[in-house]
């Protein structure tokens, strides 16, 4: 029978307590066998496949590549048939729009905190120089 460890209620000690569960004794069984059995067959079916352990490799290769190009040329028959329609949708004025008014807030920003900076750099400097007097 398997023990389980359990923590003791006041001392913290840890405990054996024995589980009566037979249906656990034969699950975990089962779950070994498979596992072992699963690990030796492979290791069988291997061997007996010495000429050339790469070659199965190599073909389900071929057939990725295969369905890539099948794939490839379906989405590029799909973007032929669709793509006008798709693009006409597309208010590209709008959006180059935003982007150019998102740039010009961005830069001044960045210009306004670079002045602060300077600003505040020229300050500390004069203040330095008064206390070394210079």
């Amino acid at each position: 029978m398997p023990s389980v460890l359990r923590r003791g209620r006041k001392s913290g000690v840890l405990r054996r307590h024995r589980r009566n569960d037979p249906s656990a004794d034969l699950l975990l069984a089962i779950g070994v066998g498979l596992a072992l059995g699963a690990g030796v067959a492979l290791v069988a079916r291997e061997r007996s496949r010495r000429r050339r352990p790469m070659a199965r490799l190599e073909r389900f290769a071929r057939r990725g590549v295969k369905e890539a190009r099948r794939l490839r040329d379906r989405g590029t028959k799909w973007a032929i048939e669709h793509g006008e329609a798709l693009r006409d949708g597309v208010p590209v004025s709008e959006i180059g729009d935003s982007v150019a008014e998102y740039l010009e807030t961005a830069r001044q920003s960045i210009d306004d905190a670079v002045n602060r900076e300077i600003r505040d750099l020229r300050r500390a400097i004069r203040r330095e120089r008064k206390r070394l007097g210079v």
